[in-house]
């Protein structure tokens, strides 16, 4: 579903190549989605299937290249999607939800160094969304808050592994 509506979304600025929707997931959308775009031509092609898109093909400089664009199909599939993502009810997957009920099963000694790599790796998130924030502030305001919610987000996960890291210290876990 999300693939779909970052695809869909995407070609409804412009038409554009598969190695142009490829390049804004990794750069634009890179920290927001877990999307695997080594395999993009096969949701393009299913998409285009079932009548979302559309595949021009054009010449450029003697090379042939495949352009999409988005159907009147495609516009209202779009919407849909949109629609049910506001109002989706599904938490956000976080693998170290499951890390923390099974935790009893890991020593210790080990936890501490994984959570401080952690807690660096959310300080690189927040110096990202942060450049990220400087480099969006005269774009619309939708982006301000995609990138204002997850700063917040970070700033909560960032407060939730000190606070743990605290507890595996004091060996407070059981």
């Amino acid at each position: 579903m999300i693939q779909k509506l970052i695809i869909l979304g995407f070609l409804k600025k412009n038409p554009a190549s598969g190695y142009d929707i490829k390049k804004f997931i990794k750069k634009d959308l890179g920290i927001f989605s877990q999307l695997d775009t080594s395999s993009i031509y096969y949701p393009l092609k299913k998409m285009e299937r079932e009548g979302f898109i559309r595949k021009k093909s054009i010449n450029q400089r003697d090379i042939k290249r495949y352009v999409y664009q988005i159907t009147s199909k495609g516009d209202r599939e779009f919407l849909r999607l949109c629609k049910e993502a506001l109002v989706s009810q599904r938490r956000p997957f976080i693998e170290l939800d499951i890390a923390l009920y099974f935790l009893p099963f890991v020593d210790t000694k080990e936890v501490l160094p994984l959570l401080r790599l952690r807690s660096r790796f959310l300080d690189s998130v927040k110096q990202w969304l942060i450049l990220k924030r400087k480099e969006l502030k005269d774009s619309p305001r939708n982006l301000s808050l995609l990138i204002e919610h997850h700063f917040k987000l970070a700033l909560a996960e960032k407060e939730f592994i000190k606070d743990m890291i605290e507890t595996v210290r004091k060996k407070d876990l059981f």
